[in-house]
């Protein structure tokens, strides 16, 4: 049995404050933090008075002007039996509804509220969705994919999860959260906001007249951690996640817009104090279990769906080698070999015909980068070329192989970025050591990351596609030269001088170290080279030691992209205001990957624990809800970083195949679920007949644009860059897109039909 209790749970102090703007006038001028534009230029915010109201431990109400209030209702359920899923660790849960209500028969003018509530000592803040570096930022509804803001010590992990049902509902004003470790204290309120710089929410009030209360809900949760347990596992809060929302919300056969659960009072946060729902402390433990029991039920549903991708490869491969070929398809000669591949970066001004295909965005170039890696598209474009007999898809991947293996290597290492002359042309240009994405002054120096994800992907295609007698020696020669550039603590440079093997300061702790355990593992498992497996064990417990216990995921893409360092995003260090480190998850993914290699390679089981617990902490970033005020489908896609706010970014096709592995390796469906939804929504945003919504956005963004564009393909949604009109850019990166949603497709459903990926057409079927 539990017991129903009031007052706040025992993590916040009790006590709080209540503000609120009533009113706004004038405006003052003001600069963009971390702008990625050279002027810095900011905008105007409006300034307001905030008005506060205090509360107690005993007092849930407090008056605000002219007859308005506001409520707060706490309703703790304090758990007798364990969660199933997190062993021994007793989940406490409450719900925190908030009413804001104007006068009996009278309205209130509002321009924002916040409620505040400290934490208690020694609680730290551990993980919040985005970052709010300067007084005035917090965490807008648009970084809420699953949202959470959790807090750990040594002997409790806590948190506070919006109610998405209460997010995605009436939106009288966006809702808005934050953390500041200052004053310890935890705000959840609702406010206007704007976008800036690359990309953080300023809030900028303005008033609306309520003339009915303003409602909303909270969830607070608390776990008692056992003695020794891991810091940051996040597996606790994700699986509550999914018990509340995502498991309904995914499932296969779910409508993305609903919101209706099993017991839905009490999954929409709806239960009183007198429900018998509320009252069964196992009800949770079977709502955790629907899920499963709903993705058995609905193994045809799946499959299917998973088949419906499969028009969307030839969108792909029809408008980069056939009706768009003539600007996005490359080939020449180089090194005396024939060599091609598809452009880096297509814009749509660039159409056929249209007088402007020269007119290159980015410096025309073909790159095998962390990112941008033709040889995985090309994988990709092999697989299916097998499966449907398509010679001449395979001819083409053949020349994006020729192209790999012709970077020159200097004692191993090798550049992976090649630019055409300044005329334009291939045959004038050169090999970079490292692409674009760079510390300045970098030029010549061979970026670790780019040159392992290579070369991965070339043992794959030994593996899977043919032996090519090249690809062994050519990966043997930069293995040998990571060995010797692997430090005493098992850790990897990230940028090094091929010549003189000078090793860069900048990244020398961080989780691109995964990215070369995983090429180790798959070295040595096809080579039997015991050297590479343990040097891949001691890159893990490098990565498990000095990255997952502080959150540091830093990587190329954390400072050296679009989101770029300022005064308040520095390399190294911690954002001031939460304590946490700047982070991208593309670190998160190459240790998920690297730790599921090291188990399956020793088939130790604390490597595949450590893979769980880092796959939780990606899963913070999935998109497990469609909002009402993002325009395009979103559920299973996934953000970036904690200092930008795309959705449905195409590294989502690269966690689909994590997550089934993963699936494939525990039997969890929770994971299954997630590799399908992160499949699907790898295609969402190609501009094709299947995708209605977006072909609208794109035919309103592009009015020129036709069935010779489907295929077409932005990286993700609401990048600010510069181009985007309703959250729409102006370009297709065929490797960082379609081509390579196309590539994980082919390996997703070899791993669904237990056949590699590939297997000639009729065969093994």
């Amino acid at each position: 049995m539990t017991a129903m209790l009031t007052g706040f749970p025992e993590w916040l102090t009790g006590e709080w404050t209540f503000k609120w703007a009533e009113a706004a006038a004038g405006s003052a001028a003001r600069e963009a933090a971390g702008s990625d534009q050279d002027s810095g230029a900011g905008g105007e915010v409006p300034p307001v008075v905030w008005r506060e109201a205090k509360g107690t431990p005993g007092a849930l109400q407090a008056g605000l002007a002219d007859g308005a209030t506001a409520t707060l209702t706490v309703r703790r359920e304090r758990r007798g039996v364990p969660d199933a899923d997190a062993g021994t660790e007793t989940l406490e849960l409450a719900t925190l509804d908030i009413e804001l209500a104007p006068p009996a028969g009278g309205t209130l003018p509002l321009a924002g509220w916040q409620l505040l509530l400290p934490v208690v000592a020694p609680l730290a803040c551990v993980w919040k969705p985005h970052l709010s570096p300067e007084d005035g930022m917090a965490i807008g509804d648009k970084a809420f994919r699953s949202p959470a803001i959790v807090f750990e010590d040594d002997a409790r992990m806590t948190a506070l999860l919006p109610d998405l049902d209460s997010v995605g509902g009436e939106r009288l004003l966006p809702h808005v959260c934050d953390y500041t470790a200052g004053d310890r204290t935890l705000m959840y309120g609702g406010c206007d906001y704007e976008e800036e710089g690359h990309v953080y929410y300023r809030l900028t009030p303005r008033v609306r007249t309520l003339d009915r209360a303003l409602r909303v809900r909270l969830r607070l949760a608390s776990w008692r951690k056992e003695a020794g347990a891991a810091r940051r596992d996040f597996r606790r809060v994700e699986r509550l996640l999914w018990t509340l929302d995502a498991g309904r919300r995914m499932a296969p056969g779910a409508d993305p817009g609903a919101a209706t659960a099993t017991k839905p009072e009490l999954a929409a946060g709806r239960a009183t104090a007198g429900d018998t729902a509320a009252d069964d402390a196992s009800w949770t433990v079977a709502r955790a279990r629907a899920g499963t029991l709903a993705a058995r039920e609905d193994a045809a549903l799946f499959e299917a769906k998973i088949a419906a991708l499969r028009p969307y490869v030839d969108h792909a491969y029809g408008w980069a080698f056939e009706r768009w070929g003539d600007v996005s398809w490359q080939q020449f000669q180089l090194g005396g070999a024939e060599v091609g591949g598809v452009a880096f970066l297509v814009t749509a001004r660039q159409q056929p015909g249209g007088g402007r295909e020269d007119s290159w965005r980015e410096p025309k170039s073909l790159w095998n980068q962390a990112w941008f890696c033709g040889l995985r598209s090309a994988y990709g474009y092999a697989s299916w070329g097998l499966r449907v007999d398509r010679d001449d898809w395979l001819a083409k991947a053949g020349l994006a192989l020729n192209f790999a293996l012709a970077a020159p290597q200097t004692q191993g290492l090798f550049p992976g970025y090649y630019q055409a002359g300044e005329d334009g042309n291939w045959e004038t240009g050169r090999w970079y050591m490292s692409g674009p994405r760079r510390p300045h002054g970098h030029e010549d120096f061979v970026h670790l990351l780019d040159s392992s994800w290579t070369c991965y992907w070339l043992l794959k295609w030994y593996r899977d596609v043919g032996p090519d007698a090249r690809i062994l020696p050519y990966v043997g020669a930069y293995v040998e030269a990571l060995l010797a550039l692997q430090r005493e603590d098992g850790g990897f440079p990230a940028w090094v001088r091929p010549d003189t093997r000078e090793a860069s300061p900048f990244l020398a702790v961080s989780p691109e170290t995964s990215a070369h355990v995983m090429l180790l593992c798959l070295y040595g498992k096809l080579t039997g080279d015991a050297r590479s497996i343990e040097a891949a064990a001691r890159g893990g417990g490098f990565v498990a030691a000095h990255i997952l216990p502080e959150g540091r995921w830093e990587d190329f893409e954390t400072y050296w992209s679009c989101s770029r360092q300022w005064a308040g995003k520095l390399y190294g260090e911690r954002d001031a205001r939460s304590g946490l480190y700047n982070q991208c998850n593309f670190g998160i993914y190459w240790t998920a990957e690297a730790f599921k290699d090291l188990y399956e390679t020793s088939g130790e089981a604390s490597w595949l624990a450590l893979g769980e617990q880092v796959l939780a902490e990606a899963s913070l970033y999935q998109q497990i809800w469609q909002p009402p005020y993002i325009p395009v489908p979103t559920i299973g896609g996934f953000g970036v970083m904690n200092t930008d706010d795309e959705w449905n970014d195409a590294r989502q096709s690269l966690f689909a195949l994590t997550y089934l592995s993963y699936a494939n390796l525990t039997g969890d469906e929770r994971y299954r679920i997630r590799a399908l939804r992160a499949m699907e929504a790898s295609f969402y945003m190609m501009y094709c007949p299947e995708n209605d919504v977006v072909k609208r956005l794109y035919e309103r963004v592009h009015p020129g644009f036709g069935t010779r564009e489907y295929g077409f393909h932005m990286e993700n949604f609401n990048h600010h860059d510069g181009t985007p009109v309703d959250g729409l850019g102006e370009f297709t990166i065929f490797d960082w897109g379609c081509g390579a949603a196309s590539a994980s497709l082919a390996e997703f459903t070899a791993m669904l039909n237990g056949r590699t990926a590939t297997v000639r057409k009729g065969e093994q079927e």
